[in-house]
């Protein structure tokens, strides 16, 4: 049995447990492209009490991935300060711990005849973005993610996509908004929306490629370092990959 000392952040208590191997099997079978989807389901399955907010869905990407490295840190071979990207750095080279959640939201100023804030990305929105690829023609990998950040965490006159019901729903219309905007207007909004976001930064500064969510390695000593993935894939057994269907190498 691992023991999982108890997670603090501003925000959670969280305790920990040992995944189920039920559970282990299910995970290894979601295809490695749905990160954000596997990511829900292992909090789901080794949480075992939270104090504070009481879904994961609701928690901040950076809140999510604190918790996975969390889990990665009490079982890893290597020990809380476990390596990455071949040993090329590790965990204590992305996580910005003296970092913790800030404001819920950070104004960014009138454009374009309309008041704009930005607020943290959930995963809730995270995952609404990862299942809409591909529906917007034309826009894809990088260009999704970012379009669909903007239009997860930007709040114009208040109207906040919605975090509950049918959330794909709202983002895909907000997505196609924002994507129709002129050049200069895009372009306008997306310089203040990446200023402006930074304020929000806690435990990891995450960013994003073609294929989702990243780390980037915190400054100082380690600004040199990879950008990095935590993929819950790392937290379960060669045998639960082999039984869910994958390779123990296609999946790590």
């Amino acid at each position: 049995m691992i023991n999982f000392p108890v997670l603090r952040t501003k925000r959670l208590t969280v305790r920990m447990k040992e995944l189920p191997m039920l559970d282990a099997i299910a995970l290894a079978a979601i295809p490695p492209h749905l990160n954000e989807e596997a990511t829900t389901a292992f909090l789901n399955a080794s949480i075992d009490s939270i104090q504070g907010i009481e879904n994961p869905e609701d928690w901040t990407v950076q809140e999510r991935t604190m918790a996975v490295c969390h889990y990665m840190a009490s079982a890893m071979d290597d020990g809380p300060d476990f390596s990455l990207a071949g040993g090329e750095a590790r965990f204590s080279d992305y996580l910005v711990g003296e970092q913790d959640y800030p404001d819920d939201l950070i104004e960014i100023g009138d454009i374009e005849g309309d008041r704009w804030e930005v607020r943290h990305l959930t995963g809730a929105l995270a995952g609404s973005i990862e299942r809409l690829q591909g529906e917007i023609p034309s826009v894809s990998g990088y260009a999704h993610w970012r379009i669909g950040r903007m239009a997860a965490q930007l709040v114009p006159n208040g109207n906040a996509v919605p975090t509950s019901g049918d959330i794909d729903a709202a983002m895909i219309e907000r997505m196609r908004v924002i994507a129709s905007y002129p050049e200069s207007v895009f372009t306008r909004l997306m310089g203040a929306f990446e200023q402006s976001r930074q304020a929000l930064d806690h435990l990891f500064i995450l960013e994003a490629d073609e294929h989702g969510l990243i780390a980037l390695p915190r400054e100082g000593s380690a600004a040199e370092k990879p950008p990095a993935r935590f993929p819950v894939s790392a937290c379960i057994t060669d045998l639960a990959k082999y039984l869910g269907g994958k390779s123990a190498v296609s999946s790590a």
